[in-house]
């Protein structure tokens, strides 16, 4: 046990070394020996926060913009309730011209810190990349950046500038009436589709714009029918039943619109879940507890379990279990905020504001104060994290 002890202590302290030494380099503008101290730290604590944020930064300095993507998304797969881990990989991902990537970290970012002045900036840069001037006006114009603002401006104007009208022959000419408006001709239906074209999954397996939802079905899903507009290629659904114990029951997972429907297929489903706000999150080999109510869609590569916790005077609070590697989408009325849980300091959430949580955590339903008829309260023990719906308080 001695020499366990004394191998984990040894790598410790090179792993301090290394780290302090790359910071310094980066510092001191030594980009290349600053990566290679970094990633020598990595190789010793590959899951390290501060280990992927040093070396990601160096990457990013070296405009090793596709290494930086990879590593800042595996500080993200650590840390995904960090904003600024998500503003990072969005930012290297718009240098690496991976503007659909860099779009949707971005958006993630500001679901998770609204207030976020250089996630607007870096947000507007990705649509004006990709020719959508518009967009990445509004983006700039929120972030308080004037000169981009105008620059947007420019463009706009230089699409839709048309030739002035021939001055008059005649000064008589003016004291004719004008002429009527034209009515503009109404856009052909090729036309209209084209410039109002709906989101596509693409690479990932759900994206998010503009109150629109595409899922891929590439890999097996599950995804609540409410909103649905269209369903593309092979893509296939069939209702879902709950799970318990491991066994499927005769229960359906969600009733009415908000049913849960199992989609496999080549192709993909475009929804509008209504006001919603929708967050996409990630397990990497790991578990989670999620509100039935909250959650959305799932791959299906993620084992569920349907749970309850039982209410006396209430009802129960019904549980989803998650476990796994694979991307969920949750829902809320609002952004989402985490809290910490620690041993010997219980944490107490309305339902409503639960998301889900994750750890050692068991919770029950209390009361929240010793009144009669006080209201029913989610306690959590234990060790861990929550996210909860910062909407649920409007």
């Amino acid at each position: 046990m001695a020499r366990a002890t004394g191998e984990v202590e040894g790598v410790d302290d090179e792993v301090v070394f290394r780290v302090n030494r790359g910071a310094e380099q980066l510092a001191r503008g030594e980009l290349e020996p600053a990566r290679e101290s970094l990633s020598r730290a990595r190789e010793l604590r590959p899951k390290d926060p501060q280990v992927l944020g040093l070396l990601g930064q160096a990457l990013y300095k070296l405009a090793r913009y596709p290494e930086a993507v990879e590593v800042y998304a595996r500080l993200v797969d650590e840390s995904p309730v960090e904003a600024a881990a998500r503003v990072n990989l969005g930012l290297a991902s718009l240098k690496a011209k991976r503007h659909a990537d860099a779009v949707r970290q971005l958006e993630i970012a500001l679901d998770l810190n609204p207030e976020h002045r250089k996630a607007m900036g870096y947000l507007g840069l990705a649509w004006l990349e990709q020719g959508d001037f518009g967009q990445a006006r509004a983006w700039f114009e929120r972030a308080g950046s004037e000169q981009m603002v105008a620059k947007c401006d420019e463009l706009l104007a230089l699409a839709t500038a048309a030739p002035e009208p021939a001055a008059a022959a005649h000064a008589a000419d003016d004291a004719l009436p004008p002429p009527s408006p034209v009515p503009a001709a109404p856009p052909a239906l090729r036309d209209l589709a084209a410039a109002r074209r709906a989101p596509e999954p693409g690479a990932d397996v759900f994206a998010v714009r503009d109150g629109l939802l595409a899922v891929s079905t590439a890999r097996e899903v599950l995804v609540r029918g409410q909103g649905l507009l269209a369903v593309r290629g092979a893509a296939r659904l069939a209702p879902e039943l709950k799970r318990f114990r491991g066994r499927a029951t005769d229960r359906p997972f969600g009733e009415g619109a908000l049913q849960m429907l199992r989609a496999t297929g080549e192709g993909s489903l475009l929804l509008r879940p209504g006001a919603a706000l929708l967050t996409v999150l990630r397990l990497a080999d790991d578990a989670a507890y999620l509100r039935e109510e909250t959650l959305f869609a799932f791959e299906a590569g993620l084992g569920f379990e349907n749970g309850r916790v039982a209410g006396t005077s209430v009802p129960d609070l019904d549980l989803v279990h998650l476990r796994g590697s694979g991307d969920l989408l949750v829902a809320s009325r609002g952004p989402l905020r985490g809290l910490e849980v620690r041993t010997g300091a219980p944490v107490r959430i309305p339902p409503a504001a639960l998301v889900g949580f994750a750890g050692a955590l068991t919770p029950r339903l209390v009361a929240l104060h010793e009144d009669a008829g006080a209201p029913r309260v989610v306690e959590l023990i234990g060790q861990g994290r929550v996210l909860v719906d910062e909407g649920a308080a409007a």
